[in-house]
Formats: structure tokens, C-alpha cells, sequence
């Protein structure tokens, strides 16, 4: 917390500003109040007064977890506009009295963001020692990313025949991958079903399709015992924050979730994930405007 209050006021900041706490993460409500707690006190230690009940600029602090690292993100009000800091510590140091591990949870890590609108995109299952893939939908192309020491680099680009173009404020499209053929994409499109091997330079071919895209993918993982689990997205509402809801398979769906994340947009798309226990979810940041790829999972385990 003190590396996390240190960045803040080091950014140009308001000098009276209400704390916003939000905690998305497996930690107790009493550890993540001692957070607060250390956080508020190291900013009012740098002349800033935090004040409750007034109006003042907001100053955000969320915590959100990934598989192995606990993230704090605090974004800062300043003159004309915010900045945002990151910290990272491993899961193991501050997550010590994490919530029950028979508990389901969902875990969201960033894969990857950019200006330009993303319809959808999947992390597909990869063989062992294989190199990891990301594919991304554009608007007119397929992307085909390859990871190489962390970093996201362009392996190629396809793109989508005439006649698939959309209206931009209103683009949909979903991409599928086969369990048995992962080689193959299909591209669900208003209309139209795309296919293409984004192994090779084979072009991507379209025909005409009554096919509906369907926003959400079923779940399961060992360690959550034997249910399988439906991931869907709950908003409804394009210009603000979303959450992600976990149900089980056979429940009714308007039933209370087992697991909720929230997200900072609207849901585009949900996809495959690397494994059945995971999911990509694209968003598009309300505060930023990017466009985010999420590998969303289901997590029993501290």
C-alpha cells in the first residue's frame, strides 16, 4: 500500500478528494479495510485530505486478482482529467487470509488493450512448448498475435472478403474455435459465417447464415467438482461498467450467481479460453476508451 500512496501523490493530484474503495479480490473485508486504512494514512501524511460526506473529486482505488498476483489500481483526479498507477504483489504475501478455497471465484488477467474497436477474440489451446496465440476480430481483418518473452507480436492479418463490412457504431461479430480443430476459426458475423485456418495463408471464406451469436461459454474445472458453469455477461448498458456472472449449467437464469466480476465496460464478446475453465471476454474501458481482452477463469484454489 505504501508503493501504491507513494506513485498517487507523486502524480499531479487534487489536495481534497473522497476515497473510493472497491475490493474484487479473495481478500476478507477486514484485510482489505486494513489496506485502506494504510493507504489513507500515507496520503494524509502528504498533505492530502481525504473527506467523506462532501463533494470532492473522486479518488478510485480497486483491487482485482489475477492467478498468482493481487492488483491494486488507483486512478487519481488532477486538473482536467485523471492518471491511474498500478501495483502488483504476489497473491501469497497479501491474500493471507483469503476468502474459503471451496468458494467459486472468477479471476480476470488483461491480455491486451488498444484504441481500435475489438468484436471479439480467443486465446486458444495451445500443445506444450507451443507458442501462445491470441486472435483478434477487427472490424475488416483477422489478427493473429504470437507471444514471445511476455509481449504480444504480430504473426499476420487476414482480412474479411467484401460484402461483410458493418455499420461501425452498431459491429458485432464472435469468433469460435473447435475443441477437436483448433486450427480452424469460425467468425460469426450478422448474416454470415466466416471460416479460415489461422495456421496458414488460407483466405478467410464467408457464406450466408441464420446462425445467432451467443455471449456467453460454459465452464468447468477438476477442481470445482463435476458442474459445469455459464459465464455471461450482465449489463445491458453500452456506456457503463459491466459484470461478469457465473451460474450453474442447470440452475434458472434468474437465479443469485455463484460468482460475480465486474469489469470496467461493456461486454462485446465472450469466447474460448486457453482451457474449459477459462474464458476471453472482451471490453471496451469507459474510462480510457480502449478496447481490453480479459482471460476470465474459474477458480476454487487460494
Amino acid at each position: 500500500m505504501e508503493r501504491l500512496a507513494r506513485k498517487a501523490v507523486a502524480l499531479p493530484h487534487e489536495r481534497r478528494m473522497s476515497l473510493v474503495w472497491t475490493n474484487h479480490a479473495a481478500l476478507s473485508g477486514q484485510r482489505a479495510e486494513n489496506l485502506r486504512a494504510a493507504f489513507a494514512a500515507r496520503l494524509e501524511g502528504a498533505q492530502v485530505r481525504l473527506v467523506q460526506g462532501e463533494a470532492a473529486p473522486a479518488l478510485l482505488v480497486s483491487i482485482e486478482q489475477t492467478p498468482s498476483q493481487i492488483v491494486f489500481t488507483a486512478t487519481v483526479p488532477a486538473e482536467g482529467g485523471t492518471n491511474v498507477v498500478i501495483e502488483e504483489a504476489t497473491r501469497s504475501l497479501v491474500a493471507r487470509d483469503a476468502r474459503p478455497s471451496n468458494v467459486l471465484r472468477l479471476e480476470k488477467e488483461l491480455r491486451w488493450q488498444q484504441e481500435a474497436k475489438i468484436l471479439s477474440a480467443v486465446l486458444p489451446a495451445m500443445s506444450a512448448g507451443d507458442e501462445k496465440t491470441m486472435i483478434v476480430l477487427a472490424e475488416d481483418a483477422l489478427v493473429i498475435y504470437g507471444e514471445e518473452q511476455g509481449a504480444w507480436n504480430l504473426r499476420t492479418t487476414k482480412q474479411l472478403p467484401p460484402g461483410t463490412n458493418q455499420r461501425q457504431r452498431s459491429a458485432r461479430g464472435q469468433l469460435i474455435i473447435a475443441d477437436e480443430n483448433v486450427s480452424q476459426v469460425g467468425i460469426l458475423l450478422p448474416g454470415r459465417r466466416c471460416e479460415t485456418n489461422w495456421t496458414d495463408d488460407s483466405p478467410v471464406v464467408c457464406s450466408v447464415t441464420t446462425a445467432e451469436m451467443h455471449q456467453a461459454r460454459l465452464l468447468a474445472a477438476s477442481a470445482c467438482g463435476t458442474h459445469t458453469w455459464w459465464l455471461r455477461s450482465d449489463g445491458t448498458d453500452w456506456t457503463s461498467e459491466d459484470r461478469l456472472t457465473l451460474r450453474n449449467s442447470v440452475a434458472p437464469s434468474n437465479s443469485p450467481p455463484a460468482a460475480e466480476l465486474n469489469v470496467p465496460g461493456p461486454v462485446f464478446s465472450i469466447s474460448a479460453g486457453p482451457d474449459a475453465g477459462s474464458a476471453t471476454a472482451v471490453v471496451r474501458n469507459v474510462v480510457t476508451g480502449n478496447y481490453e481482452v480479459y482471460r476470465v477463469a474459474l477458480s476454487c484454489a487460494n
